[in-house]
């Protein structure tokens, strides 16, 4: 019973961390628009993977880790939210309409989407105090080894389902709208990065 809870509170926590729509779930949406669910996929996986890796830090060592952490000051943000600008003047400058050419698509860039995703997500030390902040609170929960492991498991599956269900949307629509629509949302999606990235620099100055 006790690891089935934990397991149950793992998913809610990575539920709780993942459903709000932020920079990272709308650069998830634009993949799955742009490349389809297949090579959009290693990207989702990549923020699973992080947020299943702060978890498990933050259940075995983050009353220690989360003081250096915060010892590093804006820094992290910082990084972050530059690269989350970038990303969307990036896009932007990117977001036309493609000439139609003959010839096989061009191949498939999973490597480079979950190095650049694994990095974007890491960079956010705010997923590491979520996790710490938890582990504190449900201390007796995740006392025992087993039921930390399934508490972290919970965390990754759940995480990993909202990421993959992005997506998947993103792929759902790609094949359902009009070239122009599909152009229209890039262009919207990669202004609300950018201004996403923005505010984030804002904050953390």
């Amino acid at each position: 019973m006790e690891i089935l809870l934990a397991l149950a509170a793992g998913a809610a926590a990575g539920f709780g961390l993942a459903a709000p729509l932020g920079a990272v779930a709308v650069l998830l949406l634009r993949e799955g628009l742009a490349a389809g669910f297949r090579r959009a996929a290693p990207a989702a996986s990549a923020v699973a993977l992080v947020d299943t890796g702060y978890c498990a830090l933050a259940v075995t060592a983050g009353s220690a880790a989360a003081p250096v952490i915060a010892s590093w000051g804006p820094a992290p943000s910082v990084v972050g939210a530059l690269a989350l600008m970038a990303l969307g003047l990036a896009g932007l400058r990117r977001a036309r309409p493609a000439p139609e050419r003959p010839g096989p698509a061009p191949a498939p860039r999973s490597r480079r989407r979950f190095v650049l995703f694994l990095a974007l997500t890491a960079a956010n030390p705010a997923t590491l105090l979520y996790f710490t902040a938890l582990a504190t609170g449900l201390s007796g929960l995740v006392a025992a080894p087993g039921a930390a492991a399934a508490f972290v498991a919970g965390t990754g599956a759940a995480s990993a389902a909202w990421q993959l269900g992005l997506v998947l949307i993103g792929a759902i629509l790609q094949g359902r709208v009009s070239p122009a629509v599909q152009l229209g949302l890039s262009r919207a999606g990669n202004c609300t990065v950018a201004a996403l990235g923005a505010v984030a620099l804002a904050a953390a100055l």
